[in-house]
């Protein structure tokens, strides 16, 4: 019978039901309003010095006080300082590593502004001058004889 029953469910066309309302996912009807207004409901723990809060606040006064009463003077030497300067870089050191810094960069700077600063010489210099001495009588056209009386090398030397 139960099959029966399955088989005509899913050959039976089911109504669609269309809602034009939107859904409030935010409220619903279920409870009502005198949930919120019924203060007897809702239990609180007691309040008073002996709560944990208390507790922890008196501990940590205790403690800051002891502290205060037995930690050592700035003039004493304690196991704080010892470790620090024992363990650390002493000052002379980074005084020292800090202008040998000083010292390179100024150099460096010096280098870049030597090279930023340098310009393109005013003459053309050949990179063979050698060669215009050298030169072959019969390797110039006909008509094509320049006149080279008047031209001097100068070498690196004599500028």
């Amino acid at each position: 019978m139960s099959l029966a029953k399955t088989a005509l469910r899913a050959a039976r066309p089911r109504a669609v039901h269309i809602s034009c309302a939107q859904r409030r996912n935010a409220s619903s009807g279920t409870h009502g309003h005198d949930e919120h207004h019924n203060t007897d409901a809702a239990s609180y723990p007691k309040e008073g010095f002996a709560s944990a809060g208390w507790t922890y606040t008196i501990i940590a006064a205790l403690g800051i006080v002891g502290f205060y009463k037995f930690a050592p003077s700035p003039e004493e030497d304690n196991y704080l300082t010892r470790y620090i300067s024992h363990y650390f870089t002493p000052s002379s050191s980074w005084a020292s590593t800090n202008d040998r810094h000083l010292e390179l960069t100024t150099s460096l700077q010096e280098a870049v502004q030597i090279s930023q600063s340098g310009q393109r010489p005013h003459v053309h210099r050949y990179r063979y001058p050698h060669s215009l001495e050298v030169a072959s009588a019969f390797a110039v056209p006909v008509g094509g004889d320049p006149e080279v009386s008047g031209v001097k090398v100068k070498r690196a030397n004599e500028i």
